[in-house]
């Protein structure tokens, strides 16, 4: 690990967030910082080796919570107070909302935002979606999510101004959504005491849906991604706390079912998820790092996981766990709240980055591939055939066990098809139109098996 160079002068409370995402052609940090002049930051962009903030600065209790592209604008999403226009020279009042275009930054009246209210929010098309708390104009309570499809200029409750209240799902805290390409909204719902349906990632499309039957142990939300076609998140659920949760801190959802990955985690999941060169990586911490184990391997804080086994570079960089983790410019970066310790001589090192293959580097090491998997998983004793298939789909039976019940599922979870099966009658039909990836449901007497099938046209 070696020390990034962003001057924080002291300040002890140093929060960020990566996003290499290429907005405006480059890759940002956020949340809250002070620069080398010593004002109070929350966004600023890699430039020439350098980071280079926003034309903006406010009090020591702004922070901002998202940036996303909508348009050809940049929303930034928090909480701002004595908010300073430096292009203008003026003062402007509190806002939840910043908009910056073509170096001009202006707030966004519509909607004002409480204190503590902010958390995620995510673009597709001609929608922005924020979750949070705030007003709308006419002034209107919105709760949990509010959405705009008109470029900011009003926001409602998806999809009404109405708040929904006797049709909500026992929502708890709420930290993150994202818009699915067909404009279906996901968000992570984390309600205390576990409600018995919507507990973990939730759908809005028309009406509010959950993922099999949530995850009945969880209790605090961390993150959720999509990686390789499969929705995986993360939280503080455990088998030894409820026997039908998937796994250990995180679980893949394969279509029908949550499912175990690569044996779970011991510590919390932390610092969020993030894909980068087909690796999911993930973070996870405990109050003594040697606790920590991806799978059977003891990795401190960060593994990555390239869908067999999770692999990463145990060593004591630090005093305590990062709060966040990035990759800017082929670079892994790790961001801490307080001092990360001592690192070639510098006791304030808050941002420090790796130099070299974190992965697979010579340090590195990983987990046995194939751990959680059932034995059903690897040894399946129904064949399905053709996979690819265009219009009809065979299923093999083991001979004496030849009953079945199949339901076909999008991977969002949603039935497209079901009917019976048997010996003389094997061969599913496809819906005409239906095409992609898909998970067939065989369900007999004594087993059930998911498989994944692709469907071409």
């Amino acid at each position: 690990m070696a020390s990034s160079q962003l001057n924080i002068n002291g300040y002890d409370r140093f929060q960020i967030r990566f996003k290499s995402s290429g907005f405006l052609g480059k890759d940002w940090i956020y949340g809250a910082f002070l620069d080398s002049d010593s004002l109070f930051r929350t966004v600023a962009y890699r430039n020439g080796g350098t980071w280079r903030s926003l034309p903006f600065h406010c009090d020591n209790t702004s922070i901002a919570a998202d940036i996303e592209m909508y348009a050809d604008t940049l929303y930034i999403i928090g909480y701002f107070n004595n908010l300073f226009d430096e292009n203008k020279g003026v003062w402007l009042p509190f806002t939840g909302v910043i908009k910056f275009h073509n170096d001009s930054l202006w707030i966004d009246d519509p909607v004002t935002l409480y204190t503590d209210a902010m958390s995620d929010m995510s673009t597709k098309g001609d929608s922005i979606v924020i979750e949070g708390t705030g007003y709308s104009n006419p002034p209107q309570v919105i709760t949990r999510q509010f959405m705009s499809g008109n470029k900011g200029a009003s926001w409602q409750y998806p999809y009404s101004i109405v708040h929904p209240t006797n049709t909500v799902p026992d929502f708890g805290p709420i930290f993150k959504v994202q818009i699915l390409d067909n404009g279906d909204i996901m968000t992570l719902n984390n309600s205390s005491p576990p409600s018995t349906s919507y507990n973990g990632v939730i759908r809005w499309d028309g009406q509010w849906n959950s993922y099999g039957n949530g995850i009945k142990s969880l209790t605090q939300a961390g993150d959720f991604i999509f990686y390789k076609g499969e929705l995986y998140m993360g939280g503080n659920f455990n088998t030894k706390f409820h026997p039908l949760d998937p796994g250990k801190l995180i679980a893949r959802w394969d279509g029908v079912n949550w499912q175990d990955v690569g044996g779970g985690l011991e510590g919390i999941v932390g610092g969020g998820f993030f894909v980068y060169d087909s690796v999911l990586y993930c973070g996870a911490y405990d109050y003594d790092p040697s606790d920590v184990r991806f799978g059977d391997a003891a990795i401190p804080h960060l593994a990555g996981w390239d869908g067999h086994q999770w692999c990463g570079t145990p060593a004591n960089y630090f005093t305590h766990a990062p709060s966040s983790f990035g990759i800017i410019n082929d670079t892994l970066f790790a961001a801490f709240y307080k001092k990360a310790g001592i690192l070639n001589g510098d006791s304030s090192v808050y941002i420090m980055y790796f130099d070299g293959d974190y992965i697979h580097g010579p340090n590195s090491i990983c987990s046995t591939p194939g751990l959680g998997l059932e034995e059903s998983e690897q040894k399946p004793t129904i064949q399905v055939y053709p996979n690819p298939a265009k219009d009809v789909l065979n299923v093999e039976f083991p001979k004496g066990n030849e009953n079945y019940r199949y339901e076909l599922y999008s991977m969002d979870g949603r039935l497209l098809q079901h009917g019976e099966l048997n010996a003389e009658n094997n061969r599913i039909k496809v819906t005409e139109g239906l095409s992609g990836l898909c998970v067939l449901k065989l369900i007999g007497e004594q087993e059930v098996l998911s498989l994944k099938v692709a469907v071409e046209r």
